[in-house]
């Protein structure tokens, strides 16, 4: 196994290489940049020198604005809520600034020597900072004071961050003993011992669960906070200057002395890019909120890079911390559909579970049963689970950036499907019939209702389809509303075992400038496709109903688009296949509505056919050569009936049973 993933490693870091250049979206020249930073709405960057801090929109060389009178800078930190930005400098003091206006309002003494690194923590109202002097020091923002100064390292610190949840303080350097504190009182939990060398860089994963370091022992080293263990360990082959998590803790980017940036996915510990096109170093690294971009700066490189990281799919987190924000994030799930006090019957062993997570502030998290799941620009997300038989729980938890916590909670019934053989003994028939000839706004029709009720009465007369597996909607009734969740409601009633015929008779539409086919509703108003039912809208809800077979019957313009080619043939072992059929009355013509009080010309051949068959059983597929050759002998019809396309169909046909006489 261990060769296994070596190779994959030298696979995937190769395939790296090939794109770093072409990731690589814009290179801003800026003279001696030392630290950079993302305001946590990705407005803007900021970016040290020297003499003075650099606020340039996010993403772009244009600046917001120049701020003077920061030297030697060597940390940038945004608040939360975007109003202030804090800088640790050589010359021993931090430095608070309103952004954007770059005003600078406090100045923070207390450090002996340069101050190194610093952090907001608890809403922003402290700052944590350690320095050369070997002090880690919490201040109070609002008094500008000290609240503990804690000497705990015997010799040089180079690494500060603080855990999302604000509740550990974590700091390291020369003494290789990376310490873990209590963020209010200062004290010293736990201590890590594990690098041989000086610690150079720290960093919390968003869920504050795991905590990255990495050094000049050429190690990265991946921890549990709990018990303070070792998860995982990246060797390298040079020293680690910086480590980001990406904000959905998806993946971890290590700055390189090796002059590259490599990125691992944390969830098989394997590389995902490698950026390689430095010259030299890579000292300090930032990732955007949007999860779109990736900054570098290099060692005496007087350029900051940006680039595309937009392959990794990184779900955004922007950071609006709000004391006031108590309410948890939205969640809605769109599939699987259907879903009634939390529960849902499936007969697949797959599903993408989808849906869409909101907030007003900014979610900051998304798992589905423990897993971290990416999140989209516009709040969507989905992951592929595998479902077993019986019940499958799925717990939905999604945090805000104010740490409210929703949770949703489903039960997903999977039901044998293809390990149970079809048997038409004890399958279930199910018919829905609409007819419309009473329009409000179209022209009415003369034997849209005949046609529907004729076909209702020959299926269930003759046929094996119970009254209570019928469903008739004849005109008024025939809203767009009605009509539409007469199909979905379908979805919940139709098992793997079952049958399923819907035959419409009505007005049909076809939009030749979107290639797409209309039901027109009883309601629908004239040049309003709104408020029509497309082809697209039936096939996804027919696509939903996970019945053995399903006929489509539509005496109506329908588009020929629907159908996929066949020469299929009638077999003994036909029925056993699932099968999804459908029969037009014309392709993208218009057809004959008949005479008054008398059927349609194809809803007469297809209830002619079915009231004068003597067989026991026949399949569809006679039912529609023989309405096809009708038709087109009677009119200048000409009928369609083929499979649906990709709905399932797997070389079946549905066949019909006279009932016992």
């Amino acid at each position: 196994m261990k060769r296994l993933i070596f190779l994959l490693a030298l696979v995937l870091i190769p395939a790296a290489k090939i794109f770093s250049q072409d990731l690589l979206k814009l290179t801003v020249k800026i003279k001696s940049p030392a630290a950079l930073c993302y305001s946590y709405d990705n407005k803007y960057m900021a970016v040290s020198t020297n003499s003075e801090i650099q606020l340039l929109n996010a993403g772009s060389d244009t600046k917001a604005t120049t701020l003077s009178g920061a030297r030697d800078v060597s940390n940038i930190i945004f608040s939360t809520d975007n109003t202030l930005m804090a800088t640790a400098s050589g010359d021993k003091i931090i430095k608070l600034w309103t952004i954007p206006a770059g005003k600078l309002t406090a100045t923070l003494k207390g450090h002996t020597d340069a101050v190194l690194a610093l952090r907001f923590i608890n809403n922003d109202k402290f700052i944590v900072s350690i320095g050369e002097d070997k002090s880690v020091n919490l201040w109070n923002v609002d008094s500008a004071k000290v609240v503990y100064s804690k000497k705990d390292h015997i010799k040089a610190i180079r690494a500060l961050d603080v855990s999302y949840d604000d509740k550990w303080i974590a700091t390291a350097g020369a003494d290789r003993e990376i310490l873990l504190r209590d963020a209010v009182s200062g004290v010293v939990v736990k201590k890590l011992l594990a690098h041989e060398n000086w610690v150079r860089t720290l960093a919390f994963s968003p869920d504050s669960k795991l905590l990255a370091s990495g050094g000049d022992d050429k190690k990265i080293i991946l921890w549990d906070v709990e018990t303070g263990k070792q998860v995982r360990e990246f060797p390298q082959r040079g020293w680690i200057y910086d480590l980001k998590f990406s904000n959905d803790g998806k993946y971890l980017f290590a700055a390189l002395e090796k002059n590259s940036v490599a990125v691992y996915d944390l969830a098989t510990g394997l590389p995902a890019l490698k950026l390689e096109d430095f010259q030299t170093p890579v000292r300090s690294i930032a990732i955007s909120p949007s999860g779109k971009e990736l900054a570098t700066i290099e060692e005496f490189v007087q350029t900051v890079k940006y680039w595309n990281i937009e392959s990794l799919h990184i779900s955004p987190v922007f950071r609006h911390k709000d004391t006031k924000d108590k309410s948890g994030p939205l969640i809605m799930v769109s599939n699987p559909p259907n879903i009634q006090d939390n529960r849902v019957r499936i007969y697949k062993d797959l599903i993408d579970l989808r849906g869409i997570v909101t907030d007003e502030s900014g979610v900051r998290s998304l798992k589905v049963n423990g897993i971290v799941t990416p999140v989209k620009d516009n709040g969507n997300f989905v992951i592929n689970m595998p479902l077993a038989m019986g019940d499958n729980y799925v717990n939905i938890e999604v945090t805000d950036v104010n740490d409210n916590i929703a949770l949703k909670k489903l039960v997903i019934t999977r039901k044998s499907a293809d390990g149970e053989e079809y048997n038409p003994a004890i399958a279930k028939n199910f018919l829905l019939v609409i007819g419309i000839n009473n329009y409000q706004h179209w022209p009415k029709l003369n034997n849209a209702v005949k046609d529907a009720s004729d076909m209702a009465t020959v299926l269930m007369g003759k046929y094996n389809f119970e009254f209570s597996n019928v469903t008739l909607v004849r005109d008024e009734q025939a809203t767009r509303s009605n009509i539409y969740n007469g199909l979905r409601n379908l979805i919940e009633k139709v098992s793997p075992q079952d049958n399923l015929v819907i035959y419409f008779s009505g007005h049909g539409y076809f939009d030749p400038l979107l290639n797409e086919g209309y039901w027109i509703p009883a309601d629908a108003e004239v040049n309003s496709s709104g408020s029509y039912i497309s082809n697209t809208e039936i096939l996804k809800i027919l696509g939903n109903i996970n019945s053995q077979h399903t006929f489509l019957v539509a005496d109506a313009c329908f588009s020929g688009a629907l159908f996929a080619d066949s020469r299929r043939g009638y077999t003994e072992n036909v029925e056993k296949f699932k099968s999804r059929w459908g029969l037009a009355s014309g392709r993208l013509e218009t057809v004959s509505d008949g005479e008054i009080g008398n059927n349609s010309p194809f809803a007469k051949r297809v209830i002619q056919f079915l009231r004068e068959n003597e067989k026991d059983k026949f399949a569809v597929s006679e039912l529609i050569q023989y309405v096809k050759t009708q038709v087109a002998e009677d009119t200048n019809q000409t009928p369609i009936g083929n499979p649906l396309k990709a709905l399932g169909d797997e070389g079946g046909e549905m066949v019909f049973y006279r009932k016992n006489q």
